[in-house]
């Protein structure tokens, strides 16, 4: 499990390299091309066979607007030329859209990473919990031990460490439950700090890209002896796409760190229940 989230980041920027890569393939302006080459035979056949069939004392205005009948049909292709390809976003986000795939292609991994180790770690088995408290509150803290050993969980664990301990006094059986609560916890919060790092400058690098794009506009109109609108849209294009993509990668990394810390502190709840359940029953146990 040491090296598996640096996989699962490897695999997502290969899977979403190829996935860009054939979208633009299959969006290629080679097939708007084609196209508008076949439209564009067509409309001059039509306007050829409809200026043969127009007789030569016709109208002016009939000729006149079957001659500009190909430049008005002619808008049509242009329209599908502005179809965009998710990679030619990517390029026109500007060179901070590499370090937020990057960063998008780790917190997946350590996404998926954390959702394993939660899944097989079982944090809160309602059954076990539930069994648990019923004999603590109806029978000795024996059998609560040799229950915890025949049950393969951490919460299980934790509480058999610290009962281990009981001969020594009610002092170190509290203390080993700390120690061990706190060393499971601490395996449980590996790389959600990453996570929380992660969610917060993913964000600034995209405020970092929207700086550069709206320099890049401003450096555009300073050189330039007349200003319009198609000047600068490339650099407010860049920054937009850059603020957008910091965004999308940063909502659901704080998600799940939040989903992830939630469940770690509902599994610290519990354990602090239970060793005070143990606790009140080793005082009842002394003094009864």
């Amino acid at each position: 499990m040491r090296y598996t989230h640096l996989i699962i980041a490897i695999l997502f920027i290969l899977i979403t390299g190829n996935a860009i890569y054939s979208y633009s393939q299959e969006n290629s302006p080679q097939q708007t091309a084609g196209a508008q080459t076949v439209k564009t035979e067509t409309i001059d056949q039509a306007a050829g066979s409809v200026q043969q069939d127009v007789p030569e004392p016709a109208d002016q205005a009939a000729a006149d607007e079957t001659a500009a009948l190909p430049e008005k049909m002619q808008a049509v292709p242009e329209e599908q030329k502005s179809t965009v390809s998710l990679w030619s976003l990517f390029r026109k986000g500007g060179p901070f859209m590499w370090p937020i795939l990057l960063f998008a292609a780790i917190a997946c991994g350590f996404i998926i990473e954390r959702f394993i180790v939660f899944k097989k770690a079982n944090l809160n088995p309602r059954e076990f919990i539930e069994e648990l408290n019923g004999k603590i509150s109806g029978e000795d803290l024996k059998s609560v031990e040799s229950f915890c050993a025949a049950n393969d969980y951490i919460l299980s664990r934790i509480i058999q460490k610290g009962l281990k301990l009981r001969s020594l006094g009610h002092d170190r059986v509290e203390k080993g439950l700390a120690v061990a609560g706190s060393v499971q916890v601490a395996a449980l919060e590996r790389g959600l700090n990453v996570l929380s790092s992660l969610g917060n400058i993913v964000p600034m690098l995209g405020f970092l890209g929207t700086v550069s794009g709206m320099i890049s506009a401003f450096s555009r109109i300073a050189s330039a002896d007349q200003v319009n609108a198609r000047l600068v849209a490339g650099g407010i294009e860049e920054a937009l796409l850059t603020t957008a993509a910091g965004l999308i990668v940063a909502i659901p990394t704080l998600f799940f760190y939040n989903y992830f810390v939630h469940r770690i502190e509902v599994f610290i709840a519990d354990v602090e229940k239970i060793s005070s359940d143990i606790m009140e029953k080793m005082i009842e146990e002394t003094h009864g």
